[in-house]
């Protein structure tokens, strides 16, 4: 067996121990960097007057047999808003109607607005397509072939 002495003193290092333990957690916190943080004002977003998008579809029709026809070729301002463009070519022997959605979006991919247009293209043919959003464009403002179906 131990001798009592040495008991009482493990006893009053191991509570000498916790006692240190504990004021380490609840001391003061060390000084942070003294750096000032940025405000809302100064944080990039979206330029004045330009809003996202709050009716964005989530379920497009996108086929890859039809995609692969459609070509997107224009990305221009239009009154009120901005427009897209392409051509759709028909390499089958029947007629096709392709459905075409196209997101605007700002250059770091915010979506400002969507359009959607359906062209029909006759057997072994090339038809040119629009799609038209109302919206205030960013100063980059850039169109996405979002589907095809």
């Amino acid at each position: 067996m131990s001798h009592p002495r040495n008991r009482i003193a493990a006893l009053a290092a191991v509570a000498i121990a916790v006692c240190l333990l504990a004021t380490a957690c609840t001391g003061t916190p060390a000084p942070g960097p003294t750096t000032a943080r940025p405000t809302a004002t100064g944080i990039a977003g979206l330029p004045t007057g330009v809003q996202q998008a709050t009716d964005v579809p989530t379920d497009v029709p996108n086929t890859p047999e039809l995609r692969k026809n459609v070509a997107l070729a224009s990305c221009e301002k239009a009154d009120g808003g901005w427009r897209a463009g392409g051509t759709a070519s028909n390499p089958t022997d029947t007629a096709v109607d392709y459905t075409i959605t196209v997101f605007f979006t700002t250059d770091t991919g915010t979506v400002l607005g969507t359009a959607d247009t359906t062209v029909s293209v006759g057997a072994k043919e090339k038809k040119d397509w629009t799609a038209t959003a109302a919206l205030t464009p960013a100063p980059k403002t850039v169109c996405v072939l979002r589907g095809v179906g």
